[in-house]
């Protein structure tokens, strides 16, 4: 881990040592009982997105900026929770929960209660991510907490970019109180634990790959995961000289979204095609797409499903799509065939292009091309097999394809959930300093606004740790857990 303090700890330790009579401070918010932290940076979804709830092998980058969450006990049964953004000045933004809205006949409640109280007032449902966090963790770990917490999340990114915030602020709950309640919950624990919030409290149908991702992503590495298992399969190397960025196209996408969940709805639907024919010969059941190949997809399988379907035809024939956090609308049309056939070559792309930058550690450009080209083809697929690209995003990637090799910019693709969202770009370290910010010059005369960047790397939520933060008589001060 760097030496210096993330961003968001050094201002969360400038605003905490304010004085009692500053109102921009935290004073009125914490009292001078210990305060709890856990820091978790932002990912960058180098390749396999939406593949990973197909159980596809992904790779993933964690950002320099991210967020940090701040924990206080309280004496009563309250949690209060405070959203804020780090560096330029802004509101922040809180609202209550009594712990016993989180019971039902003296028993820990059900994932649909909770759902429906986070979602029942537009103005609080932000805090569905934390809320939900903590249900899931005395759910599902039979955890009792006897009081509240006051909880402060300080975040450094934006939400809704396509860079896992929504996993960086459950992954960030459930760390603070893993070391508070020294729960011993390791990354992968957690990792799902997080994802079960966003799947039955927020509503979200993502895969696991970004609660892994931020979770147990290093500094300056890149995460190589198979999704399947929800496991981290080794870390990828950079090779030398070389990096990746983020480009936001300042189009905000959700994967709670309608596109998001339909084409994830269409990959089920063709699984369930799929695994109709293999029953006929006597084969086993697919558990995910990606355990067969493309091959065996085009030569077995692609012929069989259908280019779209309404949900009705396909109830009436097969009754369920067996995935738990979508539903199947009976009057609506669902694309089939390329939301099946994308996750099936992004695994073997994804594999193809760990493989690559394995190579290019050597100085081969030539595997440093090849594994752009891969990038370049994982967006094709976003975009016309799953019709999850927007005109904004093509353009940052078609301005990154135009340069090219010859300028040091080997890739480009769109991130995460699709539908807007962030770029990741790679190349040559001193060509993204040199041609990314003319990128977002000419970007901005398209959106009118400039673009976000992201860069750097930071470590994630199980390499920073957890600190403490107790006051004495020199003021608050800082202790590793």
């Amino acid at each position: 881990m760097t030496s210096a303090l993330p961003f968001e700890v050094s201002e969360f330790e400038q605003l905490l040592r304010k004085p009692n009579s500053d109102p921009t401070g935290f004073a009125g918010f914490f009292n001078s009982g210990e305060v709890w932290v856990a820091r978790v940076p932002a990912r960058l979804d180098v390749m396999g997105g939406i593949a990973d709830y197909s159980g596809a092998n992904v790779c993933e980058a964690v950002l320099g900026h991210g967020m940090l969450m701040a924990i206080q006990a309280r004496t009563d049964r309250t949690l209060r929770i405070r959203s804020a953004q780090a560096g330029a000045r802004s509101l922040p933004v809180e609202t209550r929960i009594p712990l016993d809205y989180f019971m039902s006949g003296g028993a820990v409640g059900n994932y649909a209660q909770v759902r429906e109280l986070c979602h029942a007032n537009p103005i609080s449902t932000w805090a569905a991510y934390i809320g939900g966090s903590i249900f899931t963790l005395l759910k599902e770990e039979s955890v009792e907490l006897p009081y509240g917490f006051s909880f402060l999340l300080l975040s450094a990114v934006p939400m809704n970019v396509g860079i896992g915030s929504s996993a960086a602020v459950e992954i960030g709950t459930l760390s603070c109180l893993n070391a508070y309640l020294g729960l011993n919950l390791d990354g992968a624990r957690i990792a799902r634990l997080g994802q079960m919030a966003e799947n039955h409290v927020v509503g979200a149908p993502c895969g696991i790959m970004d609660q892994i991702a931020v979770a147990s992503g290093r500094e300056s590495k890149l995460t190589h995961i198979l999704c399947r298992l929800g496991a981290i399969v080794g870390e990828v190397e950079i090779p030398p000289g070389n990096g990746f960025v983020g480009i936001n196209s300042m189009v905000r996408h959700s994967v709670a979204g309608n596109a998001y969940g339909n084409v994830r709805i269409g990959a089920f639907m063709g699984k369930k095609i799929i695994n109709e024919i293999r029953a006929k010969t006597g084969r086993a059941a697919l558990n995910y797409l990606t355990e067969i190949s493309s091959a065996e997809f085009k030569a077995e399988y692609e012929k069989e499903i259908p280019e779209t379907i309404l949900g009705s035809d396909f109830l009436s024939r097969y009754k369920t799509h067996d995935d738990p956090v979508t539903t199947i609308q009976p009057d609506a049309t669902y694309r089939v065939i390329g939301p099946t056939r994308h996750p099936v070559a992004e695994n073997e792309r994804v594999l193809q292009f760990i493989s690559a930058l394995k190579t290019a550690k050597t100085g081969d450009e030539k595997a440093l091309i090849a594994a752009g080209e891969l990038m370049y083809g994982a967006h094709e697929s976003y975009r016309d097999n799953c019709n999850l690209s927007v005109p904004e995003v093509n353009f940052l990637v078609e301005a990154v394809q135009k340069r090219g090799a010859k300028a040091g910019l080997y890739g480009a693709k769109i991130t995460g959930g699709g539908t807007g969202g962030t770029v990741a770009v790679f190349g040559q370290i001193s060509a993204l300093k040199e041609h990314i910010p003319q990128i977002a010059v000419e970007y901005s005369r398209r959106v009118g606004q400039m673009p976000d960047i992201f860069e750097g790397t930071s470590p994630g939520a199980i390499e920073f740790g957890a600190k403490r933060y107790a006051f004495g008589a020199q003021g608050w001060k800082r202790f590793d857990v």
